[in-house]
């Protein structure tokens, strides 16, 4: 459990140095409205593309498919890992006082609950930015029409 967490934050430390020299893609842009974060919203597919406005480092991929009904993905990655790395769970979208939405989510492994809880906004052009409610980091997806065959190897 403490050995997948270590792997977890050592992965988001590495693309957090590969990206530190670019400035963050804006979130907030009065001429793309945002979609409202719902389970159906989100239901499918996405890749990363950016980490704090950079592009994701060749090579290293990440897909995270989402249930929406039955709010459970599976996330495949090789960040941080020369393999592919497949994690399931299920994730929680909460919209708050402010109007913003929050995703949170927990693992099936026994690890528990995601280390952050991310500010989730949907932008047209299906992309999605995450952003950490503790680290501001940010993340950028788009919506992949599937996940790599050789995901499913």
């Amino acid at each position: 459990m403490r050995l997948f967490r270590l792997t977890l934050l050592a992965t988001i430390a590495l693309m957090t140095t590969l990206a530190s020299c670019e400035k963050p893609v804006p979130i907030e842009d009065n001429r793309q409205p945002e979609i409202e974060v719902t389970d159906e919203a989100i239901d499918g597919c996405w890749q990363l593309t950016h980490l704090n406005g950079a592009e994701a480092h060749d090579g290293a991929e990440l897909y995270i498919d989402f249930d929406a009904k039955e709010h459970r993905y599976e996330m495949w990655d090789n960040i941080g890992s020369m393999y592919l790395v497949q994690t399931t769970g299920s994730y929680t979208i909460t919209k708050e006082e402010d109007g913003s939405y929050t995703m949170s989510g927990t693992y099936d492994n026994g690890v528990g609950d995601w280390n952050e809880e991310y500010r989730v906004v949907m932008l047209p052009g299906e992309r999605m930015q995450w952003w950490s409610r503790s680290t501001n980091t940010c993340l950028q997806f788009v919506f992949a029409a599937e996940i790599p065959e050789e995901f499913y190897k």
